[in-house]
């Protein structure tokens, strides 16, 4: 090495010595935030807003800041969420109450908003929100204000609307079956109701009714021809059955027609993405985007137009968008890691579908996961939940799956961590409007169980409401009864038996049968060490082979709880098999 060189080496070293390393303040991120706002980079602001917010958790007004940034995105029930937590922790935040009103607003839910905003004034009558606030009540209780809402509907017509919307509603969560039931009454009745109409179509194409979906379309088509919808769904389905000429025709008719309305863009740009016309679907999601900059889905599907043009850097970006508006999502996540498999040559090129969810193949690796952690011993589990977020995102992913026993099994595990991440993980999932009364109640009683502070905020029906937990040891025992049965059976699912379920739920039967003749159950307050015991003396009675320790634990129960109660479970079904061979 040359003398200036080493000279330039030596001072460099002395430079970083004299670097003092030091750890931000929450402050510090927050005043990076509300920069970042002030230049309307709503984005990066999230970010710098979170990083606030986990140097000073306390600090609530990092919250409200937070929330106040979703609210100015559209993301109004992501910003309700913070808000809710806020009340949580200092129910007095009367200006909460006020921002709340203001996203049900934008959320329609009118009465909400009203009751909100009425909380607010009995609170702080001559608060800083006062006068805004009573302006908005006069619109809401206003006759005018109502009859747009009602928008002219005939109130006889107002059972078949219903029945209409349950249809959509069935479309929506996959059960086609029932949503073609439903709507074929609402077509029956009232075939003037477009809408129905078009649903209907898309229900029997997803149920293998091609050709009556196509029928649907062309009459309705033979009376609105420009109707966006039906031409979007007749082009589809024709996509589908090979005849890309009259595919493309329909589509031409829309893109030829001034749409300006956002919804039907959105119709047009799913179906452009359908039927892999990438180019088109990525000019008119730049349009899109005009109206909804910051909707994750869109911009998920703006990524997967890039990456399908070979444009992959720019996809990336998007991708990481979507991942600083929503950081658990996992999705997004996802594509950035394969996104950049392929800039580095390292994975083959192939065009990847629209779909706003991971890959099939990595569903399924993910599911295998879940049941894989969930099955940890219990120090490694708990290692995992404390040390980063990545266990948490990938049981956030799990809850969104259609399947009720994962569901209670991740709320289950993440309640027996009993800190203060798990309490809010918990109470974010009593919030969420799409959870069934079932899993709602569970969560529940799992916050509970933790001694968290009540009332709990949550979404019984569609209304949020305080909730305070009464459960009487006997309701916790015969809900736990239920769900014992289940967590094995979806334990031994994994291990790939057949014909085992019948076997095990007969088990248990005897045992519940036994206590039903004894006049009463024990205090049952944890279904595992039960669910595992039960496990346990199936494999022993069919002779299988099975390993106590790595059983109790995967259950994360004592051994000795599980053995306990497997001698319990011997003696009983014993005696009771002994008395029906008498």
């Amino acid at each position: 090495m040359s003398r200036e060189g080493s000279m330039a080496k030596e001072l460099f070293a002395n430079k970083v010595r004299k670097v003092v390393p030091f750890e931000q303040s929450g402050e510090f991120f927050h005043r990076k935030a509300r920069k970042h706002v002030e230049n309307n980079n709503y984005i990066n602001a999230l970010s710098y807003y979170r990083k606030a917010i986990e140097k000073d958790p306390g600090n609530l007004e990092y919250a409200l800041d937070l929330a106040e940034v979703f609210t100015e995105m559209g993301y109004f029930s992501e910003s309700n969420q913070i808000l809710f937590s806020v009340l949580q922790k200092d129910p007095s935040r009367s200006d909460c109450y006020f921002a709340v009103g203001c996203n049900f607003l934008g959320l329609q839910e009118y009465p909400r908003a009203e009751e909100c905003l009425e909380k607010y004034l009995d609170l702080d009558e001559f608060g800083l929100y006062s006068e805004e606030a009573q302006d908005l009540l006069e619109v809401l209780q206003s006759q005018e204000f109502y009859l747009d809402l009602i928008n002219d509907v005939d109130p006889g017509k107002e059972k078949v609307f219903t029945i209409a919307t349950r249809g959509k509603d069935f479309l929506d969560k996959g059960d086609y079956k029932r949503a073609v039931r439903e709507l074929e009454k609402v077509v029956k009745k009232e075939p003037d109701l477009i809408f129905a109409r078009n649903n209907l179509a898309l229900a029997y194409f997803c149920t293998g009714k091609l050709d009556k979906a196509i029928e649907t379309c062309r009459s309705i088509l033979a009376e609105y021809p420009f109707n966006v919808h039906a031409n979007c769904n007749i082009a589809l389905f024709l996509y589908e059955k090979g005849d890309l000429k009259a595919s493309n025709k329909h589509i031409d008719t829309v893109l030829d027609l001034p749409v300006e309305d956002p919804e039907e863009l959105y119709k047009i740009v799913v179906t452009l993405c359908e039927m892999k016309q990438h180019r088109k679907a990525n000019q008119l999601l730049k349009q899109l985007l005009q109206y909804k900059p910051y909707d994750t889905k869109l911009l998920h599907y703006m990524a997967v137009s890039y990456y399908n043009l070979k444009v992959f850097k720019t996809a990336y970006k998007y991708w990481d968008k979507v991942e600083k508006i929503s950081p658990n999502n996992t999705i997004s996540s996802y594509y950035k890691h394969y996104v950049k498999g392929i800039i580095r040559n390292e994975k083959e090129f192939t065009e990847l579908p629209y779909n706003f969810q991971v890959p099939y193949d990595e569903i399924i690796r993910r599911v295998k996961k879940i049941n894989e952690l969930l099955k940890l011993p219990r120090v490694d589990l708990t290692d995992k939940w404390k040390n980063g977020d990545s266990l948490a995102s990938l049981l956030s992913w799990g809850l969104d799956l259609n399947d009720a026993l994962i569901k209670k099994a991740i709320l289950n595990v993440v309640a027996s961590f009993r800190d203060e991440k798990a309490e809010k993980f918990l109470r974010e999932f009593i919030l969420r409007k799409s959870e069934g009364e079932e899993q709602i109640k569970e969560a529940l009683t799992l916050l509970k169980d933790m001694n968290a502070s009540e009332p709990y905020l949550a979404y019984v029906g569609d209304n949020i409401v305080e909730v305070n937990v009464k459960i009487s040891q006997r309701q916790i025992s015969e809900d736990i009864l239920k769900q014992i049965p289940d967590m094995a059976v979806a334990s031994m699912e994994t291990m790939y038996l057949n014909d085992f379920e019948e076997g095990v739920r007969g088990i248990w039967d005897c045992v519940v049968d036994h206590w039903e003749l004894e006049g009463g159950m024990p205090e049952i307050r944890k279904a595992e060490g039960w669910a595992a015991a039960l496990e346990l003396f199936y494999y022993i009675q069919e002779n299988m082979p099975v390993n106590r320790t790595e059983l109790a634990d995967s259950y994360h129960v004592a051994y000795s709880t599980m053995m306990n109660h497997y001698h319990y479970i011997h003696t009983v079904v014993t005696e009771m098999w002994n008395k029906l061979n008498l």
